[in-house]
């Protein structure tokens, strides 16, 4: 079944570009887009190298260099908690706050984007952080539906539009705020201490400082505001147009308890639905968030086809590679069982499927996305059924994202 894609989307030119020519080119004056796998990740590696965190505030405005600290130390920290969270019986809490969120959207006519949406940020957000004052919660949870709104461009047509950044900035500072007092209230023994992505950072507060601790949860809850849940929305876009793909997932799912998404080893999920996995994966290789990522270049980068001066910008995209025939055998066929080692019709060439990014700054959550759209396809193929209002109508289009337009319908139970 053809996917009809919105257009015109500058997406869709810079593919168009990278595939008749070469898969490095200059977007205009001053950006290099850089779509060849290998380069791409020799290109962000170099400019990535050092990932020293920026001076705390208080020390740029006495003049003084901060006691260095880097963000591998944060990202080390984070491994080591995104191993606990990942835990079976932390997955079927996941499963629990994903299936109450659905089941607060049942019989009614919804747009079934933000239905994935709230969905997968209900979910994560209490890994983030976990057991916030309830005023404090509404902020982050505002602060999440603004990142998610701009991410699918729900607002330039409001009359209000003008007023967005202000919007935006207040409800950013509200977060950061709510934030920095939980980060101190466990650090003083005021708030006990959580098992959630914050908790550790606050261990490292002496050498971190508030102001660049706070920013490391912001970046989190920027990942998490609109990126998994435009995935899931994908996800649900397809399980509706794929009739077939659904029976055979139901058939997988119905036996399997959601827990046992998760193991001690890495290649658990595809021992335990296999079939689930790939459909996972073909989703994100035909539609993994964001589309485009810019990046300023902080050093000079001197590579064979790649030489940027500091405060230029390269473009690197998953999209692009992943749609790209050089790398893969009919591209845009949805092919879950591409995935199968014997098929021949997996990647071409090594490190052509990055759906999570490239290293050094790849995301370090990524089995546990995985995970989360897993049980999301287990939530939707045992215990749920969409319906949707005019499924002739519905497509993808390329934003920020790529997200089903005119997706509207009803969740029910089976």
């Amino acid at each position: 079944m053809a996917t009809t894609t919105e257009e015109p989307s500058i997406v869709q030119t810079l593919r168009a570009q990278s595939y008749e020519g070469s898969s490095v080119f200059w977007a205009g004056d001053d950006r290099l887009a850089v779509f060849d796998p290998h380069l791409a990740q020799q290109v962000n590696s170099a400019n990535y190298s050092d990932l020293t965190l920026p001076d705390k505030l208080t020390d740029l405005l006495r003049g003084r260099a901060s006691e260095p600290v880097s963000w591998k130390e944060i990202r080390a920290a984070w491994r080591s908690q995104l191993q606990r969270l990942s835990e079976p019986a932390q997955v079927g809490h996941l499963a629990a706050r994903m299936s109450d969120s659905l089941e607060q959207q049942l019989g009614r006519h919804l747009d079934l984007v933000w239905v994935a949406q709230e969905a997968c940020t209900r979910g994560l957000l209490p890994m983030v952080i976990a057991d916030l004052p309830s005023a404090d919660m509404t902020r982050l949870q505002h602060d999440l539906a603004r990142k998610t709104a701009g991410l699918l461009n729900t607002e330039n047509t409001s009359p209000r539009r003008l007023w967005k950044p202000i919007r935006t900035l207040v409800s950013q500072i509200g977060a950061g705020l709510a934030v920095r007092r939980e980060l101190r209230g466990r650090a003083t023994g005021r708030r006990p201490r959580q098992l959630d992505l914050i908790d550790p950072l606050v261990d490292l507060l002496p050498v971190l400082g508030a102001g660049r601790a706070v920013a490391a949860v912001t970046a989190v809850m920027t990942a998490i505001a609109g990126v998994p849940g435009a995935a899931s929305a994908c996800l649900m876009y397809e399980l509706t147009r794929r009739p077939d793909w659904a029976a055979r997932l139901k058939s997988e799912l119905d036996p399997i308890s959601p827990a046992r998404f998760h193991g001690e080893v890495a290649e658990a999920p595809a021992r335990v639905a296999p079939a689930t996995l790939r459909f996972v994966k073909e989703t994100l290789r035909l539609w993994s968030p964001p589309l485009l990522l810019a990046r300023t270049v902080r050093t000079g980068i001197n590579l064979e086809h790649a030489c940027l001066e500091a405060g230029q910008s390269y473009l690197v995209s998953p999209h692009v590679i992943h749609h790209d025939p050089r790398h893969w055998k009919d591209p845009e066929s949805f092919d879950p069982d591409r995935w199968l080692p014997e098929s021949g019709r997996g990647p071409c060439s090594a490190g052509a499927y990055v759906p999570f990014g490239f290293a050094p700054k790849a995301c370090i959550g990524a089995g546990l996305a995985t995970t989360q759209l897993m049980l999301l396809c287990h939530l939707l193929c045992t215990r749920y059924r969409i319906e949707l209002e005019e499924p002739e109508s519905v497509r993808i289009a390329l934003v920020a994202a790529a997200v089903p337009v005119n997706f509207r319908g009803t969740i029910t139970r089976r």
